[in-house]
């Protein structure tokens, strides 16, 4: 048996995650409480995007009461990719209480407020996070996503901006910023920003789709031009450009 933990962990160490996931799991049907394995293959299991599995297998070492604050950031990032939010706030509330300084709890508490439009405690644990490392492109970008949400116009775009500064090529920082020029009727600079979050990324959906609104409130193009982008972004599976077809392109 040490022999397939030994390969597990080699297959592990090597980003083969689909097929350590595979040894872990004959590991651990032979060993049910080796916690390194379940563990690990928690983390293979993040991996290849099977939350639901990692969850479970964090779930398991927390009840076992093992290595409980790795389990527990790692699960509530599951939670995260579940779009289970409130577990989320479960799982970092119960860390915070412990550990208040817990900065990668902070953040994932953060971005779970985010998701749930409570912008003020958003940015409360983002604040802390972004003073602790003020290159942190993501609790930057996820703030302004908070400050944008409370209408706080300018922070939002600040917040974009340092983003940018810090990393040219994240798409995400350009898509928001767009969005927030769009709630400001800056039409202009709206599809400014998606263009650059397209020039990043061609298949972003919700730019796509986004740019088209944009243009289609915009004087200087024709609802044409905006049914050109809606239709793209149909074809990439985007729910809300088939809508605008539907309501505003005919042909």
């Amino acid at each position: 048996m040490e022999a397939t933990q030994e390969e597990a962990d080699i297959l592990f160490s090597e980003a083969n995650y689909e097929a350590a996931e595979a040894k872990y799991s004959s590991v651990i049907k032979y060993e049910p409480d080796n916690h390194f394995a379940i563990f690990n293959r928690g983390l293979s299991r993040m991996e290849i995007e099977d939350y639901e599995g990692a969850y479970n297998d964090f779930t398991l070492l927390i009840k076992a009461k093992q290595n409980i604050r790795k389990a527990m950031i790692a699960r509530a990032k599951c939670s995260f990719e579940l779009q289970n939010y409130k577990g989320v706030l479960v799982d970092m509330n119960a860390l915070l209480a412990g550990d208040e300084n817990n900065m990668e709890a902070l953040e994932l508490r953060g971005n779970a407020y985010v998701k749930l439009f409570e912008n003020n405690k958003a940015v409360d644990d983002l604040d802390k996070v972004i003073r602790a490392n003020p290159n942190n492109v993501q609790a930057l970008v996820n703030r302004g996503a908070a400050y944008a949400r409370g209408r706080a116009i300018p922070l939002a775009v600040n917040d974009f901006d340092r983003a940018i500064k810090i990393n040219p090529n994240l798409p995400v920082a350009y898509f928001n910023k767009g969005v927030v020029f769009f709630m400001s009727e800056y039409w202009d600079g709206a599809i400014e920003n998606y263009n650059k979050a397209l020039e990043l990324d061609p298949e972003y959906a919700d730019a796509i789709t986004r740019r088209g609104m944009a243009k289609q409130n915009s004087p200087k193009y024709t609802i044409n031009d905006a049914c050109a982008d809606f239709k793209k972004a149909e074809k990439l599976g985007d729910e809300l450009a088939a809508e605008y077809i539907k309501e505003f392109c005919k042909n």
